[in-house]
């Protein structure tokens, strides 16, 4: 993966040993123990997916599912790739080119291919799939509002945007050394691409967790409380509105742009949650407690049928 690139100023051997070594641990760390922990998640949050969706086959379709399972899969995959390759750079890097690793605190850039083109490309396929997702349950929630179609359009270009400077960077340029000669316009597509996902992210985030706030207050206060299922709590909207993908993008986005040695351990830590979090939401639409085109109405008929209910009560109590 492509680094901002830095400008040692300080010229002391021993601080700059330390600052290296400092540097080693983190990204070791990073992909060993933080990166394992993500990647156990993700696994079980795939795991439970395919099996939420295999046990509501009923309601869908099979090429539907077939194709629900294929996404689930791709996901766990590119994922499991992803951690293999970040790993595998941490090997190269600190084991088998430790004598030059160590001479710099900021990190080195390894040449192009292997284990980096490993890494790169399964992140590029996250981010669209993960990304796609989004935009997909934009769609779904605002496709019923009367601005849809002027809200709509943002999302799509971002997407677009995301997509198209992630294939220039990843797969065209993909064999061009980051920082070599004339080819540092990598480094500018890569960056231009988070900073796009990072906006598309923050977008989504604010208007789907904004309509649904707002549905459920405005429901509450004229009709009831709506069915337990949907939307019961704060924290049931703010995962379905990918709330914990944007708070992660953050410190990612952060240390890329600084540079900072953290970035590698930020980057496996995104890279698991673009996944994790558009499962846990395939999780609920599965189950029937996620926002749906049928949601309102049939909030609104379960409140009929309450109101029913209650009639016929009152009508026996006072037969009786």
């Amino acid at each position: 993966m492509a680094s901002a690139s830095s400008t040692l100023t300080d010229s002391d051997p021993d601080q700059v040993r330390a600052q290296a070594a400092f540097t080693a641990n983190l990204r070791i760390i990073g992909s060993m123990t933080i990166g394992g922990a993500f990647y156990g998640f993700m696994s079980t949050a795939a795991a439970l997916c395919a099996h939420s969706l295999i046990q509501t086959r009923q309601s869908r379709s099979r090429k539907h599912l077939v194709f629900l399972l294929a996404y689930v899969g791709t996901l766990w995959l590119a994922g499991t790739t992803a951690i293999v390759g970040m790993s595998g750079i941490v090997i190269e890097t600190y084991v088998i080119h430790a004598s030059t690793s160590l001479e710099s605190p900021y990190v080195q850039n390894l040449a192009p291919g292997g284990f980096t083109m490993v890494a790169d490309i399964p992140f590029w396929i996250i981010c669209m799939l993960s990304d796609g997702m989004m935009v997909w349950r934009f769609k779904v929630v605002w496709s019923m509002s009367h601005f849809y179609r002027y809200l709509i359009a943002a999302p799509v270009i971002l997407y677009l945007g995301t997509s198209i400077l992630g294939f220039l960077a990843f797969i065209v340029f993909g064999n061009h050394p980051v920082t070599a000669g004339n080819d540092t316009y990598n480094l500018y597509l890569v960056t231009t691409m988070f900073i796009s996902s990072f906006c598309l992210n923050v977008y989504i985030t604010a208007f789907i967790a904004g309509r649904l706030f707002l549905y459920r207050r405005r429901f509450k206060a004229n009709w009831g409380s709506p069915d337990t299922s949907h939307y019961s709590s704060m924290g049931s909207i703010l995962i379905e509105s990918y709330i914990p993908l944007t708070i992660c993008t953050i410190p990612f986005l952060a240390t890329y742009l600084l540079n900072h040695p953290a970035e590698y351990m930020a980057a496996l830590i995104l890279g698991e949650m673009q996944i994790i979090a558009p499962l846990v939401v395939m999780i609920r639409v599965s189950r029937g407690v996620a926002w749906g085109s049928s949601t309102a109405p049939q909030s609104l008929e379960d409140v009929v049928d309450r109101m029913i209910e209650a009639h016929e009560l009152r009508t026996v109590q006072g037969a009786v």
